[in-house]
């Protein structure tokens, strides 16, 4: 939908697994050609965008190499990026270079798209020594022109950035649903935005969650240490019933929330 929307449409072709997902994928995209053949969809492209869960990502490099021609740049946009960069890298080499746009929802399937979901939102591209030059322009050219910002690092350290900032964001979604509704969930029927809006990630696709926690487990895992230890810090405060401790607590929260968003 993005790259349909310039001065200059895209010719995309799209593949998915499913054959019975082919009609309904070509409902909501009639200028898109749609396959569940691999060959028939990236044959001849000039630039393939992997769109799968990671595991999938990471084990298609093969298939890919002996269809594409051998100058196709390969993109992707997968949530983990050391496990996927090393994978495709041996398969296609330089020409795979590592993506991931920060935007979507809980909300999963072609029913979800919308033309405008990568507007001004940033995409981190994760190149490394063996990238090829024309691959990384090609790759950047393409992600801008879906509307998105680019931040350029490695890939161990855009795993270490969104363990943080997208996978720990979803964990907590998890466990603060768990903390509030399972013992009385008539509860959740009480809840306004605070608690809708700071959960509604936690419906996300437990299958691709779970690839994405255990691919990143050892920076998810640093980011669940640190955030118990600030959870402990507001439980001792209130423990004692310090409230300078509480509002000093809140208080640096928000004065960092309010130094991220200007």
């Amino acid at each position: 939908m993005a790259m349909h929307r310039g001065p200059s449409p895209w010719e995309v072709s799209l593949w998915t697994r499913r054959e019975a997902s082919v009609s309904a994928v070509s409902a909501v995209l009639p200028r898109c050609r749609v396959s569940n053949d691999l060959k028939t969809a990236v044959e001849g492209a000039e630039i393939v965008v992997l769109c799968t869960s990671p595991h999938a990502i990471a084990g298609s490099g093969r298939s890919l190499a002996e269809i594409i021609p051998a100058s196709t740049p390969v993109t992707d946009a997968g949530s983990v990026k050391t496990r996927i960069v090393a994978a495709l890298e041996v398969s296609l080499g330089g020409r795979f270079i590592g993506a991931h746009p920060m935007a979507g929802s809980e909300q999963s399937g072609i029913s979800a798209a919308r033309p405008d979901l990568f507007d001004g939102a940033v995409c981190i591209i994760t190149p490394t020594p063996q990238s090829n030059p024309q691959a990384l322009d090609r790759v950047r050219g393409f992600w801008r022109e879906a509307g998105c910002r680019l931040a350029e690092m490695s890939p161990a350290a855009h795993d270490k950035a969104v363990a943080r900032i997208s996978h720990l964001p979803h964990a907590v979604a998890a466990a603060l649903v768990q903390a509030a509704i399972s013992k009385n969930p008539e509860f959740g029927a009480l809840a306004g935005t605070g608690y809708r809006d700071t959960t509604r990630i936690a419906t996300g696709p437990e299958a691709m969650w779970g690839e994405i926690f255990l691919d990143n487990r050892e920076e998810l895992l640093a980011a669940i240490a640190d955030l118990q230890t600030h959870i402990g810090e507001l439980k001792n405060a209130l423990s004692r019933g310090e409230r300078e401790a509480v509002e000093s607590f809140l208080r640096a929260a928000g004065t960092l929330r309010a130094r991220e968003i200007g």
